[in-house]
């Protein structure tokens, strides 16, 4: 058996945008509820891979049809409650499109370009840590360091 020193920990505020904008509604389980079953991630995965002692910030999966606004909202205060769990830690968070745009806006400060998120788009931020007495830290804002994938869109039609 293959063990390896990666650890995933599943994160189910990361999801997929649970909504008919995102998914087919024929798709979707008649009560609404996603289910996700880490054991099928395990039995493909090398062992020891999935971290069953990390505490999920989101304890279930989100509900049907949440609006785009509450998905960006959700995908922001993941990465945000993440982001300061995790404050000394890099953090590889793996997400769909809307959560890439949500991450991306979030950093750049950038709420008003239209975009769009190529399939294996990707942001990379940092923020400063600063370090004081007894072990506190504080941390300042994010900063887009690089992104890939993120494609803005003239909105002004022609203008210049």
């Amino acid at each position: 058996m293959l063990i390896t020193l990666l650890r995933v920990a599943i994160e189910y505020g990361l999801c997929e945008m649970l909504n008919s904008k995102a998914i087919k509604p024929e798709m979707a389980p008649e009560d609404g509820k996603f289910n996700f079953d880490i054991s099928k991630c395990e039995s493909v995965l090398p062992g020891g891979t999935i971290d069953h002692n990390v505490e999920p910030i989101y304890k279930e999966m989100p509900k049907w049809e949440e609006t785009v606004e509450e998905t960006v909202a959700r995908f922001v205060q993941i990465t945000m409650a993440l982001a300061n769990k995790y404050p000394s830690e890099n953090l590889l968070l793996v997400t769909h499109a809307p959560g890439v745009f949500s991450i991306w806006s979030e950093m750049s400060g950038d709420t008003e370009t239209k975009t769009h998120v190529d399939y294996c788009g990707y942001v990379h931020g940092r923020r400063p840590i600063y370090f004081g007495e007894n072990q506190s830290f504080t941390t300042g804002p994010f900063e887009v360091v690089s992104q890939n994938g993120i494609i803005m869109k003239s909105t002004s039609l022609g203008k210049d």
